[in-house]
């Protein structure tokens, strides 16, 4: 009984980050991180700058914690989509990449986070951590389907995480500024010839469906 008087108090606060969180977003895409102010995003958010204060303790963890959404939101999308199989889930990088290229304030985002991450030493040192972080799930989530496929492609998780990070920012960047030279599923069909490839290249068999 107690439990659930305290879950309207649990899903309000909830509510209230995630509308800071979505009011972060418009204001940093639009003003940058250095013009943004605390008191604009509380007003875009309609709650009080001690509810920011509160809750992220400043600007910049505020910032921090935008990135980490997104990449939470993006990594449980791709696991979700590898469950299913590498051949079938490897499509879902795809889809992300493409969804984020369309959204102005994605765009707009991840140029103001790189920019801002190489002026500010602080936001560069969680930028590495958040992409420390996507390579260590980019890097599991391939580990487990490897293994169901049973091939070795002769370079640890961690470093094909790597070159698919580095393919997934450069595609991403060439459909920002053209989308026509990039065919929606060209990210996974170089996965897959990718993989196929370092496959045979050790003398392993190629992948198999699950």
């Amino acid at each position: 009984m107690a439990q659930d008087r305290h879950r309207p108090l649990r899903n309000g606060a909830a509510r209230t980050r995630a509308r800071l969180l979505e009011a972060a977003a418009e204001v940093f895409a639009e003003q940058g991180y250095a013009g943004a102010s605390v008191d604009e995003i509380a007003g875009a958010a309609g709650v009080s700058v001690g509810s920011i204060y509160s809750r992220f303790g400043s600007k910049q963890e505020l910032f921090e914690a935008l990135m980490s959404e997104h990449l939470a939101r993006d990594v449980a999308r791709v696991r979700d989509g590898m469950a299913v199989g590498l051949a079938e889930g490897v499509s879902t990088p795809d889809d992300i990449l493409h969804e984020a290229a369309g959204s102005r304030r994605r765009t707009l985002l991840d140029a103001e986070t790189w920019v801002s991450a190489m002026r500010t030493p602080a936001l560069r040192r969680a930028l590495v951590e958040y992409e420390a972080a996507a390579r260590h799930e980019t890097s599991r989530t391939f580990a487990e389907q490897r293994g169901h496929i049973g091939v070795d492609i002769g370079m640890s998780d961690e470093e094909f995480a790597t070159v698919v990070m580095a393919l997934y920012q450069g595609l991403l960047r060439q459909v920002r500024l053209d989308p026509d030279v990039v065919a929606p599923d060209l990210l996974s069909r170089v996965l897959m010839a990718l993989v196929r490839g370092l496959a045979a290249d050790t003398g392993d068999a190629a992948p198999r469906d699950r």
